[in-house]
């Protein structure tokens, strides 16, 4: 088998060994589950389509099918799909037999390769994977539905898995897996065989770096960006999974936000103003509608103003608002557009214009600006004002408590604990959005 398979010369050495490792593996132990799990941008998926083409082209006789599934079918498959073929074709000069492909499945001989959506929407039934299943990103698969769908998949025929990832909730499809390849590695650590066909094969940044200074200076680059603790830095190229639940935002984190300035009651002169409302509409239990304003300085938001409103009738929270905007000259106000805020947001814009920009609290959103106020606390980007007022202090308050959960497709869930507000959080973390948006400071042209 190893005589037919595409040249391991294509691949970086921690790559070929790793494919070494699998075709070992697949041919020694059918029915078992192997796991690989590479950093970001260190060519795991390289690795999977060359272990595609080696095993169509080792069954190019024989015959016999690979069933391939990523979380999504485009683009995740499609990517998948796509590189084999390519790897294929390059490769197609050494071989007689005909290689074709049809939809979503590759064809070498009497030998196939059918990429699928792991979606739990998708319809996977009737598929059999005789030679070899693969889970590409199986931290982003749905552990019941894989289970239920495609391991039966291997029933008849025997056929081994290998789950290709990165880790994230802990407790994932593939991170189970590797968590049990591990064991079984320690317990077979003096088995000749076991150095070089280990069961889960993982490559650090590190190590890689060592070999290409490009790639460490790219990693380097990514910790200073999002900060060394920020979770997807952890997942994606620490290779260490985020805590089940645990705060939004650690003791030092928080730390590092408190800022050596007070709270202001109007705008200086000459100083860049945005701003961030999470609305709470009209009586809605104990939630308030928070603006939020902070001032650009460097490359830095510092929040330096808080206003909560709480039951107050629709109309009168909108004319607040305005005022204050104008008021603190805000070059851009991100507005929470979710439900009954649509309304408020789209009386601001009449008024206001194009500084308004609305957004609307989907599950990725929210996610997105959860990650934002976890880089920008870890980064120095956002600096708040000691609590010397109420309305500060209830921001303060918040932060500490505002709880955050991964959650699968690398997103993460944050919220207030029961009894709990986050409104206070959710209008920084849109204000950090303005910031973000509001582009460099414009300078005056005047005429010669």
């Amino acid at each position: 088998m190893l005589a037919s398979m595409p040249p391991t010369h294509q691949l970086r050495p921690y790559q070929a060994n790793t494919l070494l490792s699998l075709l070992g593996n697949i041919h020694a132990h059918p029915g078992e589950t192997f796991t690989v799990m590479f950093p970001r941008q260190a060519g795991k998926n390289e690795v999977s389509s060359a272990l595609v083409a080696a095993l169509l082209l080792a069954n190019v006789e024989a015959g016999g099918s690979i069933v391939v599934c990523a979380p999504t079918l485009y683009p995740q498959a499609q990517i998948s799909y796509q590189r084999t073929a390519d790897r294929l074709r390059a490769n197609a000069h050494r071989f007689a037999h005909r290689f074709s492909n049809e939809g979503t499945t590759l064809r070498y001989g009497a030998a196939s390769a059918v990429f699928l959506s792991g979606s739990p929407e998708a319809n996977v039934a009737g598929h059999t994977a005789s030679i070899l299943l693969i889970g590409d990103e199986a931290q982003d698969l749905d552990e019941d539905w894989f289970n239920r769908q495609f391991r039966p998949m291997t029933a008849s025929t025997g056929a081994p898995t290998v789950l290709f990832g990165t880790p994230w909730q802990g407790d994932s499809l593939l991170e189970k897996a590797v968590a049990a390849n591990r064991t079984h590695d320690e317990e077979f650590s003096t088995h000749p065989r076991s150095a070089c066909f280990p069961w889960h094969n993982e490559t650090r940044w590190q190590e890689i770096a060592r070999k290409q200074a490009e790639y460490g200076r790219f990693v380097a680059q990514e910790r200073d960006r999002l900060g060394a603790d920020h979770p997807i830095f952890l997942s994606q190229y620490e290779l260490v999974a985020a805590r089940a639940e645990h705060r939004l935002l650690t003791a030092s984190q928080l730390w590092s936000l408190e800022g050596a300035f007070g709270p202001l009651d109007a705008p200086l002169p000459h100083e860049r103003y945005v701003g961030g409302l999470d609305f709470a509409g009209e009586g809605i239990g104990g939630d308030a509608t928070v603006l939020t304003i902070a001032r650009l300085v460097d490359g830095v938001a510092e929040l330096v103003f808080v206003a909560p409103w709480r039951g107050q009738p629709f109309h009168e929270v909108s004319a607040e608002v305005a005022a204050l905007a104008r008021g603190w000259r805000l070059e851009r106000l991100v507005c929470d557009a979710t439900g009954m805020g649509a309304p408020l947001t789209a009386t601001l814009a009449r008024e206001l214009g194009r500084r308004i920009q609305p957004l609307t609290f989907t599950r990725s959103e929210k996610s997105a600006l959860g990650f934002d106020l976890i880089a920008a606390a870890s980064t120095g980007a956002l600096r708040i004002a000691a609590p010397t007022n109420d309305a500060l202090r209830m921001l303060w308050d918040e932060l500490r408590t505002c709880r955050s959960e991964p959650v699968i497709g690398g997103q993460l869930s944050w919220n207030a604990p029961a009894g709990r507000h986050d409104d206070c959080v959710a209008s920084l973390a849109l204000c950090l959005r303005a910031a973000r948006n509001a582009g460099p400071a414009r300078l005056a042209v005047g005429r010669k």
